[in-house]
């Protein structure tokens, strides 16, 4: 045993002696920088590059083993610049000789100072960098199997670097083929001891300027960081990061950005734990937190977002969005979210949204359900909004002619976003107003694939009845293609037509309506000029206002016996029991054969067409007397029992006319006089009882 003992402390003596000498060798006599030369001519054969050292080389044994280089260069690619590819002030780095013998790594600061990387692509695409990067490729059934990822981790358990500091470094990137300009410069990064189990420091900064996104800005970034190599795992808490910058690609131009976070990222069980997270940045704070999970085979994420009360008037300004004029100037100043969220490689959705604007809320869940084929589904209710409050205000809309057409040019549909549309979702409501309409219990259900959406069913409550409806959009044509089906049951017409055209009413009474119509066209007026279908009406116990046809008959009855037309009196309306008809619509006209109306004093009937394109009417009513025009400004009895008053309406939608056709009047008149004086003179001819005198009487009748 002794001797055992012996033989080993002759054994490690003899090793300590032939490391001295060879440090005191290394020391004394061997000088680094003789051997420069031979260096470079290593690299030139192993890369063709030019390796240029113009400083000292410095070397240290014991009980540091490290090296010092100054002023050194590489060369670049050849068919580039003449500038070197990489360019160093100072490097310097040195590890402890003796627990390298324990298989443990002890590193002193490393220090890199005065780094330029000028990275270029040319104008066909090949990078500069390319030449020292490249590898035969390996066939797949030669590539070793992917490592674990905690494995680099374990790997640094025995290394321990008293910091890092990197100093003025500067990497740019000239893409020639691109035409862009990349930089990063003033770089700078510094650290504590980094020691697995131990909590260090960690400071990075970088000023940044591109062309393409146009930007420049400094991103700073610092933290506490924990490596633990027996878990595989990574913590920083106190993490920092600010991005203060300008630029047209940033929104408004300029942006400071701050986040706030502490993280956990396990590299064994491939998960992260974000648990509490907060942004600031133009005027909107938000705080959140996130779980990653599977990071290195299919990473899936989710966790929650609370965006607190901001003012979306102030982030339109902030971005660069021009804040649009309202007619209620007190909208768009209050807005906040809640959320939260699940994500991963193949679906990303929000959900237990609430979302406020204003006086609305939304809530539901909403996102894409499929990221490859980008599909939006949503399930949202929204208790209430007068969107109105967030239109122009009134005294906006164009004044001239001219102006309604230049919006319809200029706003053309482009069909190619909805024919990329992939949708699916349902819309509910509480209470709607929008272009003065009121509605309720509003249901919508949407959908869009392969270029064409479908809104159907539609369903709201409103002016006491109900609308239904099923529209759709078609654009898989050059053309869009729009068709309808649409009904109201039981709505009172009346308030609806003010509500809608902010006048008085014109119209009264309880609709119901049915319409199927078909129109294309890539913007609204092609739409006007090329609607089609059919519609029927039916209107029950209301007025026409704006006309009083029992004044017309008055005035015919005037004129017919010569005497001067009556001053107008009674209401200027129209009472009906029931108005209906149909409507046939072909290029954008509206053409009415069988209008009919009744009322206990008359007896109303009507035909003719409206242009909707140039919104014009040509349309004639025929109206008889059936009782007394008392209680219609008339007390007398009336004479025009059984003729019939024609009447012309004419002007635009915005403004109709009614006249009393005098000359249709006086036509028909003179025929039903004619008409009731052969009646007359045929029955005394059969009372003769004589074919001949009835065929004389006739003849005299007609030369009169």
């Amino acid at each position: 045993m002794k001797s055992t003992i012996r033989i080993l402390t002759i054994a490690i003596g003899g090793l300590l002696v032939l490391l001295v000498l060879l440090a005191a060798y290394l020391f004394l006599v061997f000088d680094p920088n003789d051997y420069r030369d031979r260096v470079a001519e290593q690299v030139r054969a192993q890369t063709g590059r030019e390796l240029t050292i113009a400083g000292d080389i410095g070397l240290s044994v014991f009980p540091w083993l490290g090296v010092r280089l100054e002023n050194a260069s590489l060369g670049n690619a050849a068919g580039f610049g003449e500038q070197p590819f990489a360019r160093v002030a100072q490097v310097e780095a040195r590890a402890r000789l003796t627990p390298l013998f324990r298989g443990e790594i002890e590193v002193d600061r490393i220090v890199l100072g005065g780094l330029e990387l000028n990275l270029e692509r040319n104008a066909e695409g090949r990078g500069n960098w390319e030449d020292l990067v490249a590898e035969a490729e390996e066939p797949e059934h030669e590539r070793p199997a992917a490592k674990d990822p905690g494995e680099a981790m374990r790997a640094i358990a025995g290394v321990a670097v008293s910091g890092i500091e990197i100093e003025s470094a500067r990497v740019s990137l000239d893409d020639r083929q691109g035409g862009v300009r990349h930089e990063v410069h003033n770089l700078g990064l510094r650290s504590g001891e980094i020691r697995a189990g131990s909590r260090f420091p960690l400071e990075v900064g970088f000023d940044v300027n591109s062309t393409a996104p146009e930007l420049s800005g400094r991103l700073d970034l610092s933290g506490q960081v924990l490596l633990d190599p027996d878990r595989s795992r990574v913590n920083v808490e106190k993490l920092e990061l600010r991005f203060a910058g300008r630029g047209a690609a940033l929104p408004g131009g300029e942006i400071d950005a701050q986040l706030r976070a502490d993280m956990d990222l396990d590299l064994a069980a491939g998960s992260l734990e974000i648990p509490a997270l907060s942004l600031q940045a133009l005027g909107v704070a938000a705080n959140g937190r996130i779980q990653g999970r599977d990071l290195f085979a299919e990473p899936r994420f989710d966790g929650s977002l609370d965006v607190a009360e901001f003012k979306p008037r102030e982030l339109m300004q902030a971005i660069g969005v021009d804040v649009p004029k309202t007619a209620d100037p007190a909208v768009l100043e209050r807005a906040s979210l809640k959320s939260t969220f699940e994500a991963g490689t193949k679906s990303a959705m929000f959900k237990a949204i609430e979302l406020q604007l204003d006086d609305s809320r939304v809530t539901g869940e909403a996102g894409l359900s499929d990221l490859a084929r980008q599909a939006i589904r949503f399930d949202l209710s929204l208790d209430a909004i007068d969107v109105d409050r967030y239109l122009p205000p009134r005294a906006d809309a164009p004044a001239s002619a001219a102006a309604p057409a230049a919006a319809a040019a200029a706003g053309e549909t482009d069909a190619s976003g909805l024919r990329a549309l992939n949708l699916e979702g349902k819309m509910r409501i509480g209470r709607l107003i929008v272009s003065g309409l009121t509605a309720s219990d509003i249901e919508i259900n949407a959908r869009a694939a392969d270029g064409v959406l479908r809104v159907a069913p539609i369903g709201a409550s409103l002016y006491e009845g109900r609308y239904a409806g099923n529209v759709s959009l078609d654009a898989r044509g050059r053309a869009m293609k729009m068709s309808a089906d649409e009904s109201l049951s039981g709505v009172q017409i009346g308030p609806l037509l003010r509500d809608l055209t902010g006048e008085s009413e014109r119209l009264t009474g309880n609709a119901h309506l049915r319409a199927k119509l078909q129109a294309t066209g890539n913007d609204a007026d092609a739409m006007k000029r090329s609607l089609g279908g059919n519609a029927e009406f039916r209107f029950a116990d209301g007025a026409v206002k704006g006309v009083n046809i029992a004044q017309y008959l008055r005035e015919a009855q005037a004129r017919l016996r010569g005497q001067p037309v009556p001053a107008e009196s009674g209401p200027n309306q129209t009472d009906f029991t029931e108005l209906t008809g149909t409507l046939q619509i072909a290029n954008g006209v509206v053409r009415n054969d069988d209008l009919k109306a009744s009322s206990p004093l008359l007896r109303i009937a009507g035909n003719g067409s409206a242009d909707l394109g140039s919104e014009r009417i040509d349309y004639r009513i025929r109206a008889s007397l059936v009782g007394t025009l008392e209680g219609q400004g008339g007390a007398e009895r009336d004479a025009l029992r059984g003729v019939t008053v024609p009447i012309k309406v004419s002007g635009t939608f915005a403004k109709p006319s009614y006249a009393l056709d005098v000359e249709t009047l006086v036509a028909e008149n003179v025929k039903q006089q004619v008409r009731g004086r052969i009646e007359e003179k045929v029955q005394e001819q059969l009372k003769g009882g004589t074919q001949d005198s009835l065929r004389k009487g006739l003849e005299g009748l007609l030369r009169r």
